[in-house]
């Protein structure tokens, strides 16, 4: 016949055995998280430190204009090649603007999908060590539907706030709009073009 003390006997003895598991799993992945968001944030950093330059010596170079050219032909050129120059730099700098951004909101969701992979995996490592203390409550509510968790185990309570917040994660999309629009061109007697993809109506059969 099993009594309560050797049932928690063996709970004790089974929790030993799994403690080193269990500190091993709250140091490596503690290790791996700052590791890897130090890495990620460095990288973006650079990133955005790494903006397109503006040719100074392109824009001071001297125009060489054909012997038959008026003054006012070659100040005329002059100017068109110092603004399309600066309208590639200004292009350049938008679309590496837009890059920078995509490349924060794809660490923003790595960095809440890894929180949430390192909840779940904690709490697993609390459920496999048989880990109780007092009952814990979560819950939330909202569009018309409510949720609740109670249990004593915190390691099903952040199983399931791992979970919850890698879904979050996935399911979050970012919306990105980067359009194209003459801005130095336009005033140097070249036309001012804007690449904004034109509205197709849906033809209906």
């Amino acid at each position: 016949m099993v009594t309560l003390d050797d049932d928690k006997v063996r709970r004790r003895r089974w929790q030993q055995r799994l403690l080193p598991l269990m500190v091993w799993m709250l140091t490596g992945l503690t290790v791996f998280f700052f590791v890897s968001s130090l890495a990620q944030l460095y990288v973006l950093h650079q990133r955005v430190e790494d903006a397109p330059p503006l040719g100074t010596a392109e824009l001071l170079r001297k125009t060489e204009c054909p012997p038959d050219w008026g003054s006012e032909a070659c100040l005329t050129l002059r100017r068109q090649d110092t603004a399309a120059l600066l309208e590639a730099n200004v292009v350049a700098r938008r679309y590496h603007q837009a890059s920078v951004v995509i490349m924060a909101s794809v660490w923003s969701r790595y960095l809440g999908f890894v929180t949430g992979m390192t909840l779940a995996l904690v709490g697993a490592a609390f459920i496999l060590g048989q880990i109780e203390t007092d009952a814990s409550e979560v819950g939330g509510k909202g569009g018309g539907w409510e949720v609740s968790l109670k249990s004593a185990s915190p390691g099903l309570v952040l199983a399931v706030l791992g979970v919850l917040l890698m879904i979050a994660s996935i399911v979050t999309l970012h919306e990105f709009d980067t359009r194209d629009a003459a801005v130095y061109t336009g005033g140097a007697g070249l036309p001012s073009v804007d690449l904004k993809p034109p509205t197709v109506p849906l033809s209906r059969p």
